[in-house]
């Protein structure tokens, strides 16, 4: 093995580590920011998490992350993987209380995802109902609490997200920094 391969495995090695201690990733996210190969990954990934480094969670996603998070934090980026919610709670975080027909248009999403996504965001206590015949708005209950989890686990939307807007006449939710 030569001296250049040796310093790009302790590179990725590092890399890996780096980037999972610094924010919550899935494993697909981390072999796409690494620029490491899969099979590289998971060996760096199995290795720190045999050495108790890192953690993982694993569902829908494979989910690595810093010992050091908190439980809430991992469930709110747990939560941020569901694209539907995402817009939903970057909508709110941006604006006044809306209506279910208002977030169907600004983020483009089917009614009955933009349904499954409040109802989801309502059992976990994140945002309110505000019933107002006929119909009802939607607001975030703490948005200072949810700028604190956005800044821990998806630095990069809390860090552009003055440049977020909602566009008119056809609205675009997401920068390119937000895919």
């Amino acid at each position: 093995m030569s001296k250049n391969q040796l310093v790009s495995k302790k590179s990725c090695r590092d890399t890996i580590l780096d980037t999972i201690l610094s924010k919550p990733t899935t494993f697909m996210k981390l072999v796409s920011e690494s620029g490491c190969a899969t099979e590289t990954v998971e060996k760096y990934v199995t290795l720190h998490l045999n050495e108790n480094k890192i953690q993982q969670k694993k569902g829908k996603f494979r989910i690595l992350y810093s010992p050091n998070l908190e439980l809430e934090e991992l469930e709110f980026y747990q939560l941020m993987l569901n694209p539907t919610i995402k817009s939903v709670l970057l909508v709110l975080l941006k604006s006044k209380p809306l209506s279910q027909i208002e977030l169907v248009a600004i983020t483009d999403k089917s009614n009955p995802s933009i349904s499954r996504a409040l109802k989801t965001l309502f059992d976990k206590k994140i945002i309110k109902r505000n019933y107002n015949a006929p119909y009802s708005t939607y607001e975030i209950i703490h948005k200072s609490k949810l700028h604190s989890l956005l800044e821990a686990t998806i630095p990069d939307i809390a860090n552009n997200f003055e440049s977020f807007d909602l566009c008119y006449p056809k609205p675009s939710v997401f920068l390119s920094i937000y895919n």
